[in-house]
């Protein structure tokens, strides 16, 4: 097998069973080479697309071939000059897949406006809170002696929030301790499950119970509360477009790619 071929086994095998192709069992080694025949078919086919059409192999799209690819290279145990090979493999396939796209005809502003208003509330940008943060780790410490720490720390500043920067700089063991404990304007998503989970529940200028994750206990102070609201109308129009080309490219790189396995066989 060449390198390229090599290469998409490994990651056909990763992505189905998080396994290498030595590791699987007989009846997923025979599914793994079913789906990997199709697979190299394609890939083949758009190669030879691209080479014909002479597709332009530019700085900036070798750059963001091996940037996505180098996670998987690392990991796949090829040579150096293996892993040349397959991304000039797929830096082909890229640049050909791109070419396809740009064929799209360009969405209308009226197409957009259409777009935005019948989905309008997908842009809203989310409930936001400023907050602050103060951790103590456990690791090899009582849990239940450094909560108790925490709770005193808690004491002092139910009477005085304003005072939290402070102490969670003299007694904060996260990085954002150089900053008083503030970790922003934070939306959901971002932190642990139970951080948010209480976090979500604090009124403005309210301080929270400890709160323990895997790594310690936690003190928040939610300072000021940006509710959900609708994204500025240009933003909005500018990601509707993106969304709209997108999916156009999509489309026409599907239909490209069916009629190209239909006239190989």
């Amino acid at each position: 097998m060449l390198a390229w071929q090599r290469f998409s086994e490994w990651r056909l095998a990763q992505k189905m069973w998080n396994a290498t192709p030595t590791q699987l069992p007989v009846d997923r080694q025979r599914l793994l080479q079913q789906q990997l025949a199709r697979q190299l078919l394609l890939e083949q086919a758009v190669v030879e697309a691209a080479q014909k059409s002479a597709t332009a192999m530019t700085p900036e799209l070798v750059q963001a071939v091996t940037h996505e690819l180098e996670p998987d290279l690392r990991q796949s145990g090829l040579s150096a000059a293996d892993r040349t090979a397959v991304i000039q493999h797929h830096v082909l396939m890229a640049g050909q897949l791109a070419s396809i796209s740009e064929q799209v005809p360009l969405p209308t502003s009226a197409e957009v406006e259409r777009w935005y208003q019948r989905h309008a509330a997908r842009f809203c940008r989310p409930e936001q809170r400023l907050t602050r943060h103060i951790l103590l780790t456990t690791g090899n410490d009582d849990a239940e002696a450094v909560n108790r720490q925490l709770l005193v720390l808690r004491r002092q500043l139910q009477s005085d929030t304003a005072a939290f920067a402070t102490l969670a700089e003299c007694h904060s063991q996260c990085p954002t301790a150089l900053e008083g404990g503030l970790l922003g304007w934070v939306s959901r998503g971002l932190l642990f499950a139970p951080l948010e989970q209480v976090l979500f529940t604090l009124h403005e200028g309210e301080l929270s119970a400890p709160v323990a994750t895997d790594i310690g206990w936690h003190l928040l102070l939610c300072e000021a509360i940006r509710p959900e609201m609708p994204m500025v109308q240009e933003d909005a129009l500018a990601k509707a477009y993106d969304h709209l080309l997108l999916q156009r490219q999509k489309e026409q790189q599907r239909q490209w790619l069916a009629q190209l396995v239909v006239n190989r066989e």
